[in-house]
């Protein structure tokens, strides 16, 4: 005879452990002596008396279906409401079934992209044009530091000009 405890302090009551029991006594009040049944995906849980199957996602992660956030499955039973499995992407939104691409959130995305993008390429081009009209004022200048010094305010210029608000945008050629 064997003994095949559950865990009483768990609702679910899932399987815990068995162990070889005696012939002339009864099972204690949290075990059975019916064995139970293992499936993949899932854990054998008491219910009157008897094994169910119980879904088992515990150590999984689950995705907020509206923040997109990440948890860690800690119970027994189908994800809860508001939760997937499926894991989001890059400007996704959920669709009731699935995550799908959102054009606006990509669009805004993009958007937010080019102008941090132009915003670095800007403060690049200050800098060169601060370095190069230092070494002009200082009398240091090389042969080529002015027309350089040209090309990066030609630069800055171009780069002032793109409208960023745009999801498709061209950027201009950095000066060498």
């Amino acid at each position: 005879m064997i003994n095949y405890y559950y865990d009483n302090s768990n609702d679910s009551k899932p399987f815990t452990h068995q162990l070889e029991a005696n012939d002339d006594t009864l099972p204690p009040d949290n075990a059975l002596r019916i064995a139970p049944i293992f499936k993949d995906g899932y854990c054998p849980c008491e219910q009157d008396g008897k094994w169910i199957l119980v879904e088992d996602n515990r150590e999984k992660t689950a995705y907020n279906i509206e923040t997109k956030e990440a948890v860690k499955v800690d119970y027994l039973g189908k994800i809860k409401d508001g939760f997937t499995l499926l894991e989001p992407f890059e400007c996704c939104k959920w669709n009731g079934e699935k995550w799908e691409l959102d054009e606006e959130q990509k669009s805004t995305f993009i958007i937010k992209q080019h102008q941090l993008n132009i915003a670095d390429l800007l403060s690049e081009a200050n800098n060169e044009i601060d370095i190069l009209n230092d070494k002009i004022e200082l009398e240091i200048a090389t042969d080529g530091d002015e027309k350089l010094l040209k090309k990066w305010k030609l630069y800055r210029i171009q780069l002032k000009s793109i409208d960023a608000n745009k999801p498709d945008i061209e950027l201009p050629i950095k000066p060498v």
